[in-house]
């Protein structure tokens, strides 16, 4: 293994006793910074790996990640796989930027572009953002963890180097829509830098790092984004609190559209692994 912190060079490597095949560092498209280590190919039991390097991740200074590229088809021949890397974000930016107010900004927005077909898209909450969820206590246990990450499918296997998971999207410069300049931030109306919208992300990843335990999982050209949560809302009440928060970040929350509160928690609870997509 090598120092902590810093990424491999191409080819298989070992870190904290996990081995992993041959893999190259990847560029951001925009920057052309290195900003990851990925495997060559899809690796067969990503999630089992994924778990073991997470373990390791104080030691290595790397955050593992499974990553989806994009369509063979839709490279030119020869071309390598993409993943979504477009532009790296100033990741102690973060530190200006609670979730909460993150939050609200977002769900604002959804409530100033509903129209009537969307009343009660908002229930049980009115048009005000209620607030971040209570965190929770309960965890899973490891050995249901591990079946969970035992059964994801197979795919490229990430290496960030970052101080924490929720850090990697701005940290790789990840983005659902290409060099990304979006703006504003709820804390200054003149924020608007390439990133900006990882770093909202990563925002509100931290906050439900600290409630839920809950760390980046998977990220991929695909627009999807998954999260592991060690301690998922075990009440529908806490899951229709958490529901709100799901509502606001993203376009799709747990597979369906994120047009209902209500819609979303009914499948929060207990759940460990959250999805998200963005249109």
């Amino acid at each position: 293994m090598g120092r902590q912190g810093i990424l491999p060079a191409d080819g298989p490597v070992e870190i904290g006793g996990v081995s992993l095949p041959a893999g190259a560092r990847k560029y951001s498209v925009d920057d052309r910074q290195i900003v990851a280590w990925v495997t060559n190919d899809p690796v067969p039991d990503a999630g089992a790996r994924w778990l073991s390097l997470s373990a390791a991740r104080a030691e290595s200074g790397l955050v593992p990640v499974l990553l989806q590229a994009d369509p063979p088809a839709l490279r030119a021949p020869g071309g390598e796989p993409f993943f979504g890397f477009f532009h790296r974000a100033p990741v102690a930016l973060m530190d200006q930027m609670p979730a909460a107010s993150v939050l609200a900004a977002a769900w604002d927005e959804k409530v100033m572009l509903s129209g009537p077909a969307d009343d009660g898209a908002q229930a049980p909450f009115g048009r005000l953002f209620p607030g971040l969820a209570p965190a929770q206590r309960a965890a899973t246990s490891p050995d249901a963890l591990r079946r969970v990450a035992g059964a994801l499918p197979p795919a490229y296997l990430g290496l960030v180097p970052a101080g924490r998971p929720a850090d990697v999207p701005a940290a790789v410069g990840w983005s659902v829509f290409g060099s990304d300049f979006s703006g504003p931030d709820p804390l200054s109306p003149d924020f608007c830098l390439p990133g900006a919208r990882s770093l909202k992300i990563g925002a509100v990843l931290r906050s439900w790092e600290e409630r839920y335990g809950a760390r980046l999982l998977r990220l991929g050209a695909d627009a999807i984004l998954q999260v592991l949560a060690e301690r998922p809302p075990r009440t529908t009440a806490d899951a229709i609190a958490l529901a709100a928060e799901h509502y606001a970040f993203a376009n799709e929350a747990g597979g369906v559209p994120a047009d209902s509160v209500e819609a979303i928690a009914a499948r929060l609870t207990n759940a460990t692994v959250w999805t998200f997509w963005w249109a």
